[in-house]
């Protein structure tokens, strides 16, 4: 039976641009210069000092804010229209709603009929296409080689600000929407994390995720699409972000041309409220005997908002978690095929802890107290290359394994490598043109500053160990946590309520 609940050196600006300074969003300006003062005292990270001047920030006639970022690595040129807000803007029950706009304005516009945008596009090996997988906006996106440029930034253009609306293809966009969705129904892992955030989400903003909730696609029509779009694709909604070899002049005036021409309108964004104190500590239970002798156990709980001062050691503290949770979970007592947390760091944060494929589900959760444990205590797991060896990950014999329970040390010991890694692989995910405009946006959008991911390097060299063990604590130890088993109903006869409702380590 399932248990059911009642839930990132001073900038140079170029002299002709005009310097934006905000757009309203609510009842305060959506900031875009936040920063501003801290990057003024100096003392910033190599990385921050070489890419500031870098950094182009202007406002079209509308007032659009336009960010510009030049490059010179490679020939891509990208330009991003980002939308603010997103899921806030649609009810639940037509929730999808932006996704399938967006989706619908690569169907063909005024002076492109779908098959000539698809021959361009194919033809110049290029892209346009909306990206929409966040809470909190969504993006209409151009990636193209510099020689082609000029012309696909007018398909671009045109395609977001003269859709079609193309009938014949609307069923399709709308099939494609659906299918994704029932794959997802079939999957257990993902029918996991639906079931589970229809709880968390209860109520909240969140809930109109943007594949669908309920029966949500059913209800869209071609109507609602159009009636969508002239409500809510505004120029109060809209940041350009640019990143490529761009000269900031030439790209200003095509901007200037044709997004500059939106008419002006006011955008209010919906509040979004904290997930803090309104998640209470429960556990749903849900047979799904498609899983066949496994299940799947996660548990989501609220974590402070990206802009916090906790945010950088929440990071941090994931990070160690991660290491922590594979060796005690699945190593040391093999309850598991993989285990993992994760930071969402969206306006409302949350985080979560996920033991993938297990056939103890009754006993993870044991487990997992077990590893966050180990860092309340102060310790992790050995960065040293050479702990492999000595047990870290199973390596080794197995008798040491067990015996030494893993190669714990102080956090201070290992936190050099662990801020290290965690430098690499945030900075490794921004190869690409399109992944530096994903950053710029986001950091618009969660930090108030088109610069913040720059000083993230500092932020997290920053994070000490004492930090680490009590944001453990406030988040991972004292945090009330949504908990569900979903799996084989012969697997989950021994999961017990009580056991997913405090904190079991030692």
């Amino acid at each position: 039976m399932r248990q059911t609940i009642v839930r990132i050196a001073a900038v140079l600006f170029i002299p002709f641009v005009t310097v934006c300074t905000g757009i309203r969003v609510g009842a305060e300006p959506l900031e875009l210069t936040r920063q501003q003062k801290a990057i003024e005292a100096g003392g910033l990270n190599a990385f921050a000092a070489e890419n500031l001047p870098s950094f182009t920030l202007a406002s079209l006639d509308n007032s659009i804010p336009v960010v510009i970022k030049r490059s010179t690595t490679n020939r891509i040129l990208t330009v991003k229209a980002v939308l603010l807000g997103h899921v806030s803007l649609t009810p639940v029950e037509k929730a999808g709603l932006e996704a399938v706009t967006l989706r619908m304005l690569t169907r063909g516009s005024a002076r492109y009929p779908y098959p000539e945008f698809q021959r361009i596009l194919f033809e110049k090996s290029s892209s346009i296409g909306p990206s929409y997988s966040s809470f909190d906006a969504t993006s209409f996106d151009l990636i193209t080689v510099d020689s082609y440029f000029d012309e696909l930034f007018a398909v671009f253009a045109d395609a977001f600000l003269h859709p079609a609306w193309n009938a014949e293809e609307f069923p399709r966009v709308m099939n494609d929407f659906k299918v994704a969705k029932q794959e997802a129904e079939n999957d257990p892992w993902q029918r996991t994390v639906r079931l589970l955030h229809e709880e968390f989400f209860y109520g909240h903003p969140y809930a109109a995720s943007w594949d669908g909730a309920g029966g949500s696609l059913e209800s869209i029509t071609l109507d609602d699409v159009k009636s969508y779009y002239e409500r809510s694709v505004s120029s109060g909604r809209l940041i350009l972000v640019a990143v490529g070899n761009f000269e900031p002049e030439k790209l200003l005036k095509s901007l200037n041309a044709t997004f500059g021409a939106i008419p002006r309108k006011p955008f209010a964004r919906p509040p979004v409220p904290s997930f803090a104190g309104a998640v209470k500590p429960d556990l749903v239970v849900e047979p799904f005997d498609e899983a066949e002798g496994t299940a799947y156990v996660r548990g989501d709980f609220a974590l402070p908002s990206p802009d916090s001062p906790e945010y950088p050691a929440v990071l941090v503290a994931f990070s160690l978690l991660d290491d922590l949770l594979f060796e005690i979970v699945r190593t040391q007592h093999g309850a598991c095929y993989s285990v993992w947390s994760t930071v969402h760091g969206f306006t409302a944060s949350y985080g979560d802890i996920t033991v993938y494929q297990t056939s103890v589900p009754g006993k993870v959760k044991e487990y997992v107290d077990e590893a966050i444990a180990v860092l309340l205590r102060g310790q992790c797991l050995s960065g040293k290359v050479s702990a492999s060896a000595e047990g870290k990950s199973g390596i080794g014999k197995e008798i040491d394994v067990k015996a030494q329970k893993g190669v714990y040390v102080p956090i201070a010991e290992a936190l050099p490598f662990y801020k290290r890694q965690f430098i690499t692989r945030f900075y490794s995910s921004q190869q690409t043109n399109i992944s530096v405009a994903s950053q710029i946006s986001s950091s618009i959008v969660y930090q108030g500053d088109y610069r913040d991911y720059l000083l993230m390097m500092d932020r997290i060299a920053a994070v000490g160990s004492e930090e680490v063990v009590r944001v453990a604590r406030a988040y991972l130890r004292d945090n009330p946590a949504l908990w569900i088993a979903l799996g084989d109903t012969h697997v989950l006869k021994d999961v017990k309520r009580e056991d997913f409702l405090g904190f079991m380590g030692k």
